[in-house]
């Protein structure tokens, strides 16, 4: 995943130093040991604009109909 510089101390408690990439000056790329459960998709949601998941693309697809799941309780 794309992480901004911001979070890094957070990403830390899931992995470690040598999981992370520079991605320009401020964004890392983080080999993020996801399990595909509610825990581990709120933990990647908590993190909010400050992390992009790039791939699997079925994750990508959970997290976009999750995050459409949460926009719905606020449409009205």
């Amino acid at each position: 995943m794309r992480i901004h510089k911001s979070i890094m101390d957070r990403v830390l408690d899931f992995c470690v130093y040598e999981d992370f990439t520079s991605d320009g000056e401020e964004h890392y790329i983080v080999d993020f040991p996801l399990i595909e459960n509610d825990y581990y998709y709120n933990i990647i949601l908590s993190f909010g604009d400050k992390c992009q998941f790039l791939e699997p693309l079925h994750i990508r697809t959970e997290l976009k109909n999750r995050i459409q799941n949460i926009a719905n309780l606020y449409k009205d």
